[in-house]
Formats: structure tokens, sequence, C-alpha cells
């Protein structure tokens, strides 16, 4: 018979099972410092510093590789220059909105307050100084005696039938831009400025606006205008080879401005966004040439960053965020838009200057109080945090125009005669504005996944193969080892045990029974 060992015995032989295999698998393994632990030239002590180097250097690559993944997950995505040699043609050309400085025009200021309908106690000179003080609705601290005058104001115009809007408009500079801009080439051609320019409200004022495209359905009275179904691109670089204008600046008519001298401000952006006070803005002084000079980039993302969730890649795509009455998202418009809904939310109005369609009423000089007191209120992490159905996050895909400026004083001695750009024009405080690219080539950016196999094979080989001397055969004799050379004997050690166990009783018997024959025989040859 077979007899069970003892259950003691039977741990002693697992476990002695245990070290033969490590014993085997240290020899036959090239990771470092294994082969040391089981080598017989050497002493125990040898052996135990062996071991004990050996575990600290697996507890070490596991520490960096889990440190080396989680920094890879908070930071899946990368951005990187891809190419200082882009073409210009694949960046298209930025929108350039031009204001006058001067907010408010003396001579339809004085016009507009002598053809009002006014009370009794109402004097047309009151209501001129009080047109004076209008654009503090959003650009500045108002005096109390001052708020008084915009409210009574209201009242005039309101008597009147006049709205806001229609009132920055007609007291514009610029309710004309033939008022602003005498003269216009695009690409060296000489166009009609209402060819090229349209009328543009913003924060700081009525402006006009070439190459725009930030909002749908722009109310604009310019039928003249040349339509564009994409922003404007150009195949050249250097002076007078994209946007040439001749701007005027009437220095007697100046009445009201938010900036202590006299001027053009000229705001240079992509063509989806909408000037604001924190686009890129530079100044153009009266007779002066100017020349901008740009160094276009170009940021692009792959396919594999849409696999992202917007949160894990922090930016949007432009066709999964829509905003309002905006063409196309960006963080720009974004965050133009939280300012627009936090007046609404907090005042009840939208600014005169944004194109709201929803009915919401237009702020007015009664709710100065509460526009006013509102930047103090609220900071630039309430904004991007405020309630809201989106987060602001910058885009995937977006273009920069980095900037360069020379600019020099305008002569009218030096003779104009051979360049038709200046023929027939009075140059008297007019300034010429020349917005180019600086050169035939574009910085491009690639938007990139970080936390692919590639980057990740490449991190964590690299760990392995410094703590252990971790290769790819490595693992594949660990593989061959742990699948034949443990799992495979345990499963046959296994099968032949219970076969044994069942065939134990058979084998006796069959025993027996010969031995019985044997005997029997060896009877009757001894009686016969």
């Amino acid at each position: 018979m077979v007899q069970k060992l003892p259950a003691k015995d039977i741990q002693h032989t697992k476990r002695g099972y245990v070290f033969r295999k490590f014993a085997e698998f240290c020899n036959r393994t090239d990771l470092h410092g294994f082969k040391y632990i089981v080598m017989e030239d050497l002493n125990i002590v040898e052996r135990s510093c062996w071991a004990i180097s050996v575990f600290v250097s697996m507890i070490v690559a596991v520490m960096f590789v889990v440190t080396a993944y989680r920094w890879y997950a908070r930071n899946p995505v990368v951005t990187v220059i891809e190419s200082t040699q882009g073409a210009i043609w694949d960046v298209p050309f930025p929108a350039v909105t031009v204001c006058d400085i001067n907010v408010i025009s003396k001579k339809a200021a004085r016009s507009l307050s002598n053809n009002l309908t006014l009370p009794l106690h109402i004097t047309p000179d009151y209501v001129f100084k009080a047109l004076k003080l209008i654009p503090l609705l959003f650009l500045g601290t108002i005096k109390e005696k001052d708020k008084e005058q915009l409210k009574i104001l209201q009242d005039v115009i309101d008597t009147n039938g006049i709205t806001l809007k229609t009132l920055f408009t007609t007291l514009s500079p610029t309710s004309s831009c033939d008022n602003l801009i005498q003269r216009c080439m695009w690409k060296n051609i000489i166009y009609r400025c209402d060819q090229l320019f349209q009328q543009v409200t913003i924060k700081i004022g009525t402006c006009c606006a070439f190459n725009y495209f930030a909002i749908n359905d722009l109310d604009s009275q310019n039928l003249d205008l040349l339509q564009m179904s994409t922003p404007r691109r150009v195949a050249s670089c250097g002076y007078q080879t994209a946007l040439t204008v001749l701007l005027k600046v009437d220095v007697d008519d100046y009445y009201s401005s938010g900036i202590a001298t006299q001027g053009i401000l000229v705001f240079i952006d992509n063509a989806y966004n909408i000037p604001d006070q924190d686009s890129p803005a530079r100044m153009v002084s009266p007779s002066t040439e100017v020349l901008i000079a740009l160094a276009p980039e170009r940021t692009y993302s792959t396919s594999g960053i849409k696999a992202f969730t917007p949160e894990q890649r922090q930016c949007y795509f432009h066709n999964e965020v829509t905003l309002a009455n905006f063409k196309q998202y960006s963080f720009h418009n974004c965050m133009v838009l939280q300012r627009i809904l936090t007046i609404k939310r907090e005042c009840g109005c939208v600014p005169w200057f944004f194109p709201e369609k929803d009915g919401y009423r237009v702020c007015n000089f009664r709710d100065i109080d509460c526009v006013e007191t509102l930047p103090e209120r609220l900071t630039m992490k309430d904004l991007v945090n405020m309630p809201s159905s989106m987060r602001c996050l910058p885009e995937c895909e977006h273009y920069d125009y980095p900037l360069e400026v020379a600019m020099g004083k305008l002569s009218g001695k030096v003779p104009l005669n051979g360049l038709p750009f200046f023929e027939n024009v009075n140059i008297e405080n007019s300034s010429v504005l020349n917005i180019f690219f600086n050169d035939l080539v574009s910085t491009r950016y690639r938007r990139d996944v970080y936390l692919n196999w590639q980057n990740i094979l490449a991190a964590f080989g690299g760990l392995l193969s410094l703590m252990l001397g971790f290769t790819f055969i490595s693992g594949i004799d660990f593989v061959i080892f742990f699948m034949f050379r443990i799992v495979y004997d345990c499963t046959l050690t296994n099968i032949w045990e219970g076969k044994t166990e069942t065939s134990e009783g058979k084998i006796i018997k069959v025993e027996e029974k010969n031995l019985s024959k044997i005997s029997s025989k060896r009877e009757w040859k001894t009686r016969y």
C-alpha cells in the first residue's frame, strides 16, 4: 500500500520545491545579481548581500515605474516644436481692427445735443457735457455727480427714443469707416475701403475690422463688403505684400478718450476672436508710418488627442463647443462670453456692444452702480470657475501672431509721385499702417499624446534595465520558465498523483493473484 505523507512533510516538500525552482531560475536568468544569490563559490554572507541588493533594486525599480506612470497620467499631452519651416500660406492672415482712441466726436456730440427734445430744466450744453461721460459706463470709475448726470441723460435719450447702441454709434468718430480710413491696399491692389473693412462694436467703442469672422450673422450695413467664406491668406512676405491702409486722425475733434494720447489703436488677433481688452494691441500715432511684421505660429493636434476627454487634454476642439453667436470656439471668446454672462447674472442686462439675440435688456446708465462695482466683486478665478455648463479651456488647434513694430515720422516733403497709393490724398495728420508676414516660413507646433505605448516602453524599459538589467529576452525567459518549469511540472505531477491513487487497489489485487498462483504452482511441483 501507498502511505500518505504527514501535512508537515508535505509543506516541507512544497517549500523545498519552491527553493529548487528559485535556484534554477537564478542560475538561468540574465537579470543582474540573481546568479550570485545561489552561486556555490560564495559564502552565505556574500550571497545574503547579493540577495538584499537585488531585493532593494526591485523595490526601487517598482517605485520609479509607478512614479513615472503617475507623471505620464497627469501629463498625457505634450506640445513640441515640429518645424520652423512651415509655409505661411498654411496660416490665415489675422483680423485687423482699427479704433480711434477718441470715443466721442465733439462735432457729433454738439450736433446731437442741439437736435434733441429736452425737458425745460435741461439745456443743450448740459447734454453736451454729459455726452462726454458716456464711455465711462464700462471703462472706468465714475464720481457720484457724474452718475447723476448720466442718469438724467438716460431719461433724455429714452424720451427721444434713442437706444444706447445708436447713441454710441452716432457719436463715434467711426460712425462710418470712411471717416477713419482714407485708402486701402491688399496684396498690392488698391480697393475701396468699404470693400475690405466692416464696422464692429467692441468694449472701447465703434471700430473698423478687416478679415473679421468672429460673430455669426454680423449686422453690417456695408453692402459693398467683399464677402469671404474663410479668412484671407497670403503667399508672400515683406513690406506692402499684405495689408496697407492710410488712417486719418482728426485731432481737433477729440472730446472723450480713455487713453491720454491721440492716434489709432490697432488690434491684431485670430480672425475668429472678438477684439477685447486682452487682445494684442499696438498704437499708431498721427503723422507716422508703422510697419508691423508678423511671425505666425500654428499649433495643431494629432488624431490620438481626441481619444482623451477635454479635462485630460486640457483643451477643446473647435467643433466640440458652441459659444452663443461666435462662429468658432476659442479661449479668448469663452472668457469674453463669461464676462458678459457675469454682467447678465449680476446686473440683469447685457452690454450694448455685445451682439445678444436672446432678448435680454441692454445695460443703460441706470445700471451704472452695479456695472461699476462688478470688477471689485469678481476676480479672474471667479470668471474661470463661475457656475456654468462649460469650463473655459484653451483651443487644441490655434494660430498665434507674435509681432515686431517699426515706425517713422511721415513726412510730406518726401516725393511720393511714383507711389499710386498716395496719389490725390492729403497726408496731413494721417498715418500709414503696414501689416505683413515677416518671412516665408512659420513655426509649427504639434500637440501629441505623451502617454502612448512607445513612450511607456522607452521609459519603463530604461528604468527596469537600469535597476535590474531587464531586457525583452529576459521577459521571454521568465514567461517560458514560469509556463514550462512551474505550471507544466505542477500540472503533470497532480495528474500523475491522481492516476496513481485511483489505480492503487487494482495493482495490489493483481499482485496478490499472481502470488497465489505462484504459490499454488510451487505446491503442485512439490507434490509431484
